[in-house]
């Protein structure tokens, strides 16, 4: 089996050589699609097409092409046109797209249809421009594999086309290290308004030390966040990748994900953590973590056995929580342990490879109903 991963943008650096200095947006929708494409390497003949300055290259076993775009269409980066693009689907037997709501899906989706290949999809939370109703991209795509069940209610009307693959880390990079632990909180990803990482730094006590490793890509809210950080113990580290990140999440008292669907000045976020991908990095190296109730984070995170789960946009419980674990060092390990025993139980990326495999090899012959499903998922945890 040929399988081919089509990308809008690859992940820049993610710790892997060839890709650091790839051109494109930082987030979990980049990295999922490589993460999940070079642990598919290891399973089945695997491609990964993205899109900037050409070349071609390999990430051990994954061959990785880097088409010149002809054109985009919209305003985000996520729809790249390029004729290329037809000779690397009319090679596969098995065309997986990342992000849905997007003009790259459209094409691959036509493509597949006028080429005889089955299409996947998988949703990032991420869109722009498309042609997805006009065209009947989600009616004509051969299956769709969410990364939640909380992302499966946006598509309940293709429910019957529905597999959840959930996410992963790589618990061979992302595992402890003899490091000390500091007693501090670390943030990781995106520094923009619905992360809620004022939330953290107004929950926890003044001297506790908070560590915030990621860009800034909202400057009214990189103002607010640093003027509220003003007499506390709080570090901004800019971008962190690699080994840096792994040593970062090593030696953490606690790693929070603090994300809110209605940020600060009112404007809503009904997808603003379809999954965590930063939660599985940190319970790999069995570092605790506390996140909000919200989105597909409770999917990954068992309340009171791998990490505490708070109430979204709730300063006082999230602080406390973070405290809590800070506080006390044998339930933290504790709690640690057993976030890294769930991940290498479900949430590695092979695991999300074998079923990604699983689904292509299931249809379109026959689909598995979600309900099924999730009773599943349900009683793996």
């Amino acid at each position: 089996m040929r399988v081919l991963h089509v990308s809008p943008v690859a992940f820049p650096g993610g710790g892997h050589e060839g890709l650091a200095s790839q051109e494109g947006i930082v987030g979990g929708g980049e990295r999922y699609a490589l993460e999940l494409a070079r642990a598919m390497a290891q399973l089945a003949d695997t491609r990964l097409v993205t899109f900037g300055r050409p070349r071609r290259e390999y990430l051990g076993a994954l061959e990785v092409h880097v088409l010149r775009p002809w054109r985009y269409v919209g305003r985000k980066g996520l729809g790249p046109v390029s004729p290329r693009l037809v000779l690397e689907i009319a090679q596969a037997d098995v065309v997986h797209c990342h992000q849905v709501h997007t003009f790259l899906a459209d094409q691959c989706v036509l493509l597949g249809r006028l080429l005889r290949k089955p299409v996947y999809l998988t949703d990032h939370a991420g869109g722009d421009r498309h042609f997805n109703r006009r065209l009947g991209t989600l009616e004509h795509a051969t299956g769709l594999l969410l990364v939640s069940r909380h992302n499966a209610q946006s598509f309940e009307r293709y429910r019957h086309k529905i597999e959840i693959i959930h996410g992963g880390a790589d618990p061979a990079r992302f595992a402890p290290r003899s490091l000390p632990r500091r007693r501090a909180a670390l943030y990781t990803g995106r520094i923009i308004p619905y992360k809620g990482v004022h939330h953290l730094i107004e929950g926890v006590r003044p001297e506790t030390e908070v560590r915030i490793a990621g860009p800034f890509y909202h400057a009214e809210y990189e103002r607010l966040v640093r003027k509220r950080a003003r007499g506390r113990a709080v570090h901004f580290l800019g971008p962190v990748l690699g080994d840096a990140l792994i040593d970062e999440y090593c030696r953490a008292g606690v790693a929070v994900l603090p994300s809110v669907e209605v940020d600060l000045y009112g404007k809503r976020y009904p997808k603003s953590e379809i999954l965590g991908l930063v939660l599985l990095e940190a319970m790999a190296c069995e570092t605790p973590v506390v996140c909000s109730a919200i989105g597909g984070m409770p999917e990954l995170v068992a309340d009171g056995e791998t990490g505490l789960l708070v109430p979204p946009g709730d300063s006082a419980a999230l602080g406390a929580a973070v405290e809590r674990l800070l506080d006390d060092v044998p339930l933290a390990r504790r709690l640690g342990a057993a976030g890294r025993a769930r991940v290498l139980e479900r949430f590695t990326w092979r695991h999300v490879a074998e079923r990604c495999l699983a689904a292509y090899q299931r249809r379109p012959a026959a689909a598995v109903p979600l309900a099924r499903q999730e009773a599943s998922i349900e009683g793996a945890a």
